[in-house]
């Protein structure tokens, strides 16, 4: 490994003690040590067990979708479309297709199936 590697490897585990330490402060409410001294063990022991290896890190944009249409779905109260499609940034074709893709769900999760053994 090149000097510039152990540097980037340097920076990177530099960056992910501090994201995590600052996602713990956030989230909750650790005092700043504590949390650095946990950001710390989690990346030594995501180094420990991932080390070595070329990791794709996905965005996760499906899932952020999916979090935000759950949050509209608890939010809608069967007569704000409106209120949510200017909350969410959407319009109000997306908000009733999320509503009604929602309702779906939530209907089929009760539905009791007559064939299941």
């Amino acid at each position: 490994m090149s000097v510039a590697d152990n540097k980037r490897a340097a920076e990177l585990m530099a960056d992910m003690e501090e994201q995590i330490t600052a996602c713990l402060v956030s989230v909750s409410n650790t005092d700043r040590q504590t949390a650095r001294i946990t950001a710390r063990q989690v990346s030594a022991h995501i180094s420990k067990h991932w080390g070595g290896q070329l990791l794709y890190i996905p965005k996760n944009h499906l899932g952020k979708l999916d979090e935000r249409d759950a949050e509209i779905w608890r939010k809608f109260d069967g007569t704000n479309h409106a209120e949510l499609a200017r909350e969410f940034d959407l319009t109000m074709q997306q908000i009733y297709k999320i509503v009604r893709d929602a309702a779906a769900y939530h209907r089929a999760k009760r539905q009791i199936d007559l064939f299941a053994s």
